[in-house]
């Protein structure tokens, strides 16, 4: 195992389905510079709502945690804007997005930064980004290799694209997910007394900004939210078909651990083994950090490892 640690560098690249330059942060593990034969496996760690490429290593501290783990992975934190990685059911106004500063965008981020020409997410992540690891690092570029997670907004965007493409990527985990988009209720969680929303126009309508945004995003087609809601999508796995891994704060503001616990019952009930965690936390990196360490274990022991 290489000694010392590991390094953070900075990207960019132009992508055609949003039709602007991105940036993101890569972490490279002890020895990618002098292993030069070495392939990795690559880990995607997307942010949360009003977040960027910085987040995982400024408040995060995932290079810290991968150090100290010596962990032989690439990790890879793309700028993911507001999208919540999905392609938009409502068309980017690039010229309107560079006339304001929308409600979600992080401090100091500046227009020329989040506004897009196409708000196609899910292409940028799947088809942009992948391709372009794959050709700028020394990846293992197959599904074996290749994991993807996040926190918040990310949870659920790790966790939709990998049931979604499933081609792409043989592991996922959520910190704090929306792992449930169409989870109504109870709060707390009651198992035989969930409700789910029928009527999408009403998604949100009691959380203002938010509730907008997303309910642009998946549009007015209930298919379409289905078709990329986790807890949905996950009735249809089978055991083996991904390896998964969940987890969310018993205080979170957003009361997504029901959700959460509401899609552990889901992929319990479909027989389709992961690995879980509900304790004490909030919607924060309090919380996030704590649990980023167990998720970077999860995709070590989940994905082939480096070689050779």
């Amino acid at each position: 195992m290489p000694d010392g640690p590991g390094r953070v560098v900075d990207g960019s690249f132009a992508s055609a389905a949003l039709g602007v330059t991105k940036r993101y942060k890569v972490w490279l593990p002890a020895g990618y510079d002098t292993l030069t034969s070495r392939r990795y496996p690559v880990i995607y760690m997307l942010h949360g709502l009003g977040g960027d490429e910085t987040n995982w290593i400024e408040a995060g501290k995932l290079d810290a945690v991968a150090d100290a783990a010596r962990m032989q992975a690439i990790v890879v934190m793309p700028d993911g804007d507001d999208g919540f990685y999905a392609n938009s059911a409502t068309p980017a106004d690039k010229a309107r997005c560079l006339s304001r500063t929308p409600p979600f965008s992080g401090a100091g981020q500046k227009p020329e930064d989040y506004c897009v020409e196409h708000a196609r997410y899910e292409d940028y992540v799947t088809r942009d980004l992948v391709a372009h690891v794959d050709l700028s690092f020394r990846t293992i570029a197959e599904r074996r290799g290749r994991g993807i997670g996040g926190l918040s907004m990310g949870g659920f965007g790790a966790l939709q694209l990998a049931m979604r493409h499933q081609d792409l990527f043989a592991a996922a985990a959520s910190h704090s997910g929306v792992d449930a988009l169409l989870y109504v209720g109870p709060h707390p969680y009651v198992a035989d007394q969930v409700v789910l929303l029928q009527d999408v126009t009403s998604w949100g309508r009691g959380i203002g900004p938010i509730g907008e945004l997303i309910r642009g995003i998946f549009g007015t087609d209930p298919g379409n939210w289905k078709g990329h809601d986790p807890a949905t999508l996950a009735a249809g796995l089978k055991d083996g078909d991904l390896a998964l891994y969940l987890d969310c704060g018993t205080e979170d503001m957003f009361l997504l651990h029901d959700g959460a616990q509401y899609l552990h019952d889901v992929l319990t009930r479909a027989g389709v083994k992961h690995e879980w965690y509900l304790g004490p936390g909030g919607h924060d990196f309090g919380f996030w950090r704590e649990r980023i360490d167990d998720s970077l274990g999860f995709f070590t022991r989940a994905l082939a490892p480096a070689g050779p």
